[in-house]
């Protein structure tokens, strides 16, 4: 699979280059100057701004991909190849070893942006009571073609190996810049992982279109296990951010070799590490129980994550979902989690007639209400729920009061009855198809 751009376009993308490249300043041996590197966005008008060739590159790079693709990799070879010094001045790219012909490097940078899109493994630790119950019980389970849960074992351990025999790749893996005595990471073999496939271009420094489309999966995946009560949030209060980071491991020759660790933000991590499985309220008391309710609620989330299409609107709430539960910033997540009911019940052509407020109420109280009782009280308490995001979104507010927070809960709650009852809705659909 490659790109197959025009031979035309590939001459003109490496002339351009290799004028420019002589441009680009480098700090210490290793750091591209980034201001320098701006010149190199002239490149872009070269490329199909129109047509599928654009559309895979924005889906594989970003919106400005031969720029994004030069920048990560020069910044890789240059952390692999070259030795920091903190004395070298500013210097020409063209000046260090290994760059001093322009043409050559354009060559192998057109060549290698050419040969997208690239097989990526992304895999991340699941550090809570949720992993060591799988890790016991269940160990594998496929969410869908590109998304598993693993234990790891031996045979996993060879394939996606932690060091990749390159020394200034593995010291940074390793934690390190410029450390020694360093221990190299290491696969735990009784703790479960999450691993996701996507193809495009992941970069040492940028957030490319596939680490986002695997961020977002994540999130969506954590926001559906929230809903259904397979997690829950326990928040923990700690003196320093944590850091939840995935191994990025890319195909190479048919092989897994280990690029590089990209950790997710702050208040991402946070909540990551604050999930813990859902025991019910004590009701789930032995691990029979609780490894029955796993596999059930599992297999709800993989029914959504198999059938992306039609469920692509839930895939969205559910990372809405589950970034509402993230930071501290109450009046953000209180709007966040109305946003989630606006993708799931709303409908423009709808809300234009009637208003979004009272089509979300309606469908929301006949949705998830099973007596007449229970949908007058949503109906009332979604009004107020909406006032107070109008509120918050048009007029602005400092903070929610005691009885907007009640509100904040009881809005929460029916988001999650709601995605639960579009799951439902995606299961009886498949099954009458």
């Amino acid at each position: 699979m490659s790109l197959n751009l025009h031979t035309e376009c590939k001459q003109r993308l490496s002339e351009k280059i290799a004028e420019y490249l002589p441009q680009v300043k480098v700090q210490n041996r290793v750091f591209l100057e980034r201001k320098s590197t701006g010149v190199l966005l002239l490149v872009e008008p070269i490329l199909p701004q129109s047509g599928m060739i654009k559309v895979q590159l924005e889906q594989y790079v970003s919106e400005a991909p031969i720029y994004n693709f030069i920048y990560e990799t020069l910044s890789t070879e240059l952390y692999e190849s070259q030795e920091y010094d903190s004395a070298f001045p500013s210097t020409s790219l063209a000046e260090l070893e290994g760059y001093h012909d322009p043409k050559a490097v354009a060559q192998k940078l057109v060549e290698g942006f050419e040969s997208l899109p690239w097989e990526y493994s992304l895999t991340i630790k699941l550090e809570n009571d949720f992993g060591e119950l799988f890790a016991k019980t269940i160990k594998n389970y496929s969410i869908c073609d590109s998304m598993k849960l693993i234990n790891p074992n031996d045979e996993f351990i060879r394939e996606f190996p932690l060091q990749s025999g390159i020394k200034a790749r593995d010291r940074s893996l390793a934690g390190g810049l410029g450390l020694l005595g360093l221990s190299p990471q290491k696969w735990n073999q009784s703790a479960t992982y999450f691993q996701i496939r996507v193809i495009g271009f992941i970069g040492r420094y940028g957030d490319t279109a596939p680490l986002e489309e695997a961020i977002s999966l994540l999130k969506a995946f954590c926001g559906i296990g929230i809903a259904v009560r397979l997690f829950k949030v326990n928040y923990t209060y700690r003196t320093l951010p944590t850091k939840a980071e995935f191994f990025v491991h890319r195909r190479v020759s048919n092989a897994w070799s280990i690029e590089r660790i990209r950790e997710l933000d702050a208040v991402v991590s946070d909540t990551f590490h604050d999930l813990v499985f859902h025991d019910l309220d004590g009701s789930l008391d032995s691990e029979a129980k609780k490894s029955s309710w796993m596999q059930n609620a599992l297999g709800s989330i993989s029914c959504v994550f198999m059938n992306q299409e039609k469920a692509r609107r839930l895939i969205l709430a559910s990372q809405w979902f589950f970034d509402s539960f993230c930071g501290k910033n109450e009046l953000l997540s209180f709007v966040q989690t109305a946003v989630v009911m606006e993708i799931l019940l709303g409908e423009k052509a709808v809300s234009d007639l009637t208003g979004l407020g009272e089509l979300l109420r309606n469908r929301c109280a006949y949705l998830i209400g099973k007596s007449r009782e229970q949908r007058e009280g949503i109906l009332k308490d979604f009004k107020e729920i909406y006032d107070v995001r109008s509120k918050i979104v048009h007029s602005g507010k400092s903070r929610l009061n005691l009885y907007e927070r009640t509100l904040f809960s009881k809005l929460q709650w029916m988001c999650r009855r709601v995605i639960q009852e579009e799951v439902k809705l995606l299961q009886e659909d498949l099954k009458s198809a």
